[in-house]
């Protein structure tokens, strides 16, 4: 391999993965390059402690990967800048009520919105038992996120940034239904706790 191919192929994974190459590469005669997998590779790999997909950038407005997650999530068939429209409207709306920072509100409405446990379907001996397991950090948030949508969807007759703002208040006020929600499966999983061993 010439010199001029080797810089080529170490500029190319430093934009593929960073500064430092997570897996071996190698320029093939015809000049082509092969990515490989190996075990060195993967030991080259950080591992992901955020609760969002690889790649997640920030958001514009309030530098928060929390947000940014949510925004995706409330995005309809690639439309973005709409969903953004949406999110921020229904920021707005919550400082204009409530008089508080509104980032804080939204954080808070999330966490108060986050399972701590949820049951699930286990075949023991040609029966099924709902056993009730702990929930991951990463399953709380998106459970949270999803059910806040899901409450919003099935609100009807306003904007969605008006229904968004008044469901984000009241999980910030321990009320509505994505509380009543997760109050519910964790009543489901209270009811089970005897089939726990089972987990």
């Amino acid at each position: 391999m010439s010199e001029e191919q080797q810089q080529a192929v170490d500029e190319q994974t430093e934009q593929a993965e960073g500064t430092t190459p997570a897996e071996p590469v190698q320029v093939n005669e015809d000049g082509s390059i092969t990515v490989g997998e190996s075990e060195e590779g993967r030991s080259l790999r950080k591992p992901n402690f955020r609760y969002t997909g690889p790649g997640l950038k920030p958001d514009a407005r309030y530098n928060s990967l929390q947000i940014s997650k949510f925004i995706n999530c409330l995005m309809w068939d690639g439309k973005k800048s709409i969903a953004e429209n949406i999110f921020y409207s229904s920021l707005e709306i919550i400082a204009d009520k409530m008089k508080i920072d509104p980032q804080k509100v939204f954080e808070q409405a999330l966490d108060n919105a986050k399972p701590l446990v949820e049951v699930k379907s286990k075949r023991v001996g040609g029966a099924n038992y709902q056993v009730p397991v702990q929930v991951r950090p990463q399953r709380q948030q998106t459970l949270a996120i999803r059910w806040i949508l899901e409450s919003v969807r099935s609100r009807k007759g306003r904007p969605t940034a008006e229904k968004l703002a008044q469901e984000l208040i009241d999980c910030y006020n321990k009320t509505g239904n994505t509380i009543q929600k997760r109050e519910a499966t964790h009543r489901m999983a209270e009811a089970n706790k005897a089939f726990s061993h089972f987990a």
